[in-house]
């Protein structure tokens, strides 16, 4: 088991994704830590890969308080996906090869290259959901009702409308293979010799974690300076972002005529 780091008092929703983490890294990444970055005062989640070429994940604290079980598996098992199927550095290239580098950027894009940019990132968020979809279901739990907080997610840029994808789980749900962690769930229970732990990571979803628990370990970290920036998949570009610009831009459209008709009178 390698070296982890714990972030001491951390709330029983923060140690359930820590304890989420230790069984995905294991399953997916031999082992290897995925850096967690609780971050407070914020409801931005994502993944994205450092300099050094690990993996990291951004949590908003708001994102996550009012979550249950279900829906905090499944809002981690789609950020694995993210990692697994490598979505963060293919979305470095699409950035790349349509010019982004901000927000600002993906909102004056032509009309038909914004069309074709936002499929592609989109559409990598209806693959992470799918993979999300079977580890959920891996870990013996109901991702429709796990991804039930997608319901009040609007459509935007990157992120296609949460009602959508809560259609696409369900209607995928029955033809998709449940990710199977028996192997993986063993192993841990061996390593770390803990009855409790192994409970824990165990698919019965009955388990919940005192703040007190320091038995499984992830690597924590303090929200790094470049953690913010628009590359990583799984960044939300919210309704809001998108309403607040567009006023900018009529507004900015509409300043020369309204100073024309002024002059004018």
């Amino acid at each position: 088991m390698p070296n982890h780091l714990h972030s001491p008092g951390a709330s029983p929703r923060e140690l359930e994704v820590l304890k989420l983490g230790v069984l995905f890294d294991k399953h997916f990444f031999n082992g290897v830590p995925t850096k967690v970055h609780f971050i407070p005062d914020s409801t931005m989640v994502g993944t994205w890969v450092d300099e050094q070429g690990g993996a990291n994940l951004n949590i908003g604290l708001d994102r996550i308080q009012f979550m249950n079980s279900d829906q905090l598996a499944f809002l981690v098992a789609h950020e694995y996906g993210h990692l697994v199927l490598k979505h963060p550095a293919k979305t470095l290239e699409i950035q790349k090869q349509y010019g982004i580098s901000s927000t600002l950027d993906e909102f004056m894009l032509p009309f038909d290259a914004k069309r074709d940019y936002s499929k592609l990132m989109r559409d990598m968020e209806l693959q992470a959901d799918l993979f999300g979809t079977k580890l959920v279901m891996g870990l013996g739990r109901d991702p429709v009702s796990g991804s039930s907080f997608l319901l009040g997610e609007t459509k935007s840029m990157q992120h296609p409308e949460g009602t959508l994808r809560v259609a696409k789980i369900k209607s995928s749900q029955d033809s998709l293979v449940a990710e199977d962690f028996s192997k993986t769930l063993s192993d841990l229970g061996i390593q770390l010799g803990d009855a409790e732990v192994f409970a824990a990571l165990a698919p019965n979803g009955q388990a919940r974690f005192g703040a007190n628990d320091t038995t499984v370990k992830a690597m924590v970290e303090e929200q790094p300076s470049h953690a913010t920036h628009e590359g990583y998949a799984g960044q939300a570009l919210y309704g809001f972002e998108v309403s607040v610009m567009l006023t900018v831009a009529i507004l900015a459209c509409a300043a020369p005529w309204w100073w024309r008709k002024t002059s004018v009178g």
